[in-house]
């Protein structure tokens, strides 16, 4: 810049400089050292960085000693803890030992006490179910000892009927009741029994049955012979539903359907040979047969004058001999003829 600045001061003699020349290479020397300036500033200051970062770098290695001492020391203090902590280990261990019996010893107890109190519960409802057994015994026994003994019966009827018969009552026009009645008791009384042998299914029966209520009404509200006739059902329907409904019609009794529709039923029909429906039998107080023809007898004698239509032989006897003294004469009759037909049946 000098040198130039000097040339344009002193030109050569020979050479003419014109003067904007001397402009443009003042110009073009300010530009320069404009574009310099950056340069010198930017070192000076990595100059300055590197004085600052020797001594940092000194200070460094100086901290890294120091840090590997500090190091050194925890590892010697980490060793004593380490040597401290073995020799204490045993006295731990049994601490840890000691404790263990304990919380073993308070389990063997609590384990004690849920046993104890378990063997008591169960001790309990033992008691307890002794107790509700003990009671369902006694209430069993007192309920037996006051049901009433069952009544043993005997008769010609019971023989031929069984102990009970039945009795329907009417609560309504949609609903009835039956009763059971022990067939001594509701005999009791009658001087003539019927056996009526029909069905629903039956159409005969169905047209007779109406005849033979009317008939049987007027017979027991006659002036000195009132309830003096008793009608017994034999079903011969085929369901115990048939059975209530056709019950339903009649005003008099009946023989249980399970034993109207079994042997007891089919031994009836066999011995006073029923052969078709209704059939009416007419039996004395003592059960001897007074007709088997009751069905025909009705629609001919519908005031009932010659009722119960006996034989003149039969009328006098029931009338002669009393009732007592007829029926023992039938008992001893029936095992005569009981004994000759087993030997009948022996030689056979």
């Amino acid at each position: 810049v000098i040198i130039l600045y000097q040339t344009m001061a002193n030109p050569p003699p020979t050479t003419a400089v014109p003067l904007k020349w001397h402009r443009g290479i003042f110009i073009a020397t300010i530009v320069l050292l404009l574009l310099s300036f950056p340069n010198y500033s930017y070192g000076q200051e990595a100059a300055t960085l590197a004085d600052e970062a020797t001594p940092a770098a000194a200070a460094t290695d100086g901290d890294t000693t120091v840090d590997s001492d500090i190091v050194g020391d925890d590892v010697t203090d980490l060793g004593d803890v380490v040597g401290d902590a073995m020799d204490d280990l045993p006295e731990l261990v049994e601490d840890l030992e000691s404790e263990n019996v304990g919380v073993v010893d308070d389990v063997e107890e609590t384990a004690e006490t849920v046993a104890t109190a378990t063997d008591e519960v169960e001790s309990n409802e033992s008691a307890e179910t002794l107790a509700t057994a003990t009671d369902t015994t006694s209430t069993d026994s007192e309920a037996q000892a006051e049901a009433p003994a069952p009544v043993v019966q005997s008769g010609p009827f019971i023989d031929l009927l069984g102990g009970q018969l039945l009795s329907l009552e009417m609560v309504d026009e949609a609903h009835a009741q039956v009763h059971q009645h022990y067939t001594n008791e509701a005999l009791s009384g009658k001087k003539v029994v019927g056996l009526y042998f029909s069905a629903d299914w039956c159409g005969p029966c169905k047209q007779f049955t109406p005849d033979l209520v009317n008939f049987y009404d007027k017979m027991n509200s006659r002036r000195g012979k009132k309830d003096e006739f008793e009608i017994v059902w034999i079903s011969r329907c085929r369901t115990v539903d048939d059975f209530g409904q056709y019950f339903t019609q009649m005003n008099w009794l009946a023989l249980p359907p399970d034993e109207a529709m079994g042997q007891r039923g089919q031994a009836l029909g066999d011995l006073y040979k029923v052969k078709s429906i209704p059939t009416l039998v007419l039996l004395d107080e003592i059960g001897n047969v007074i007709t088997t023809d009751g069905r025909g007898k009705i629609p001919m004698d519908k005031a009932g004058i010659g009722f119960p239509w006996r034989s003149p032989m039969s009328m006098l006897i029931s009338t002669v001999v009393p009732r007592s003294f007829r029926l023992l004469i039938k008992n001893q009759l029936a095992g005569v003829l009981a004994l000759v037909k087993g030997i009948l049946l022996g030689k056979k």
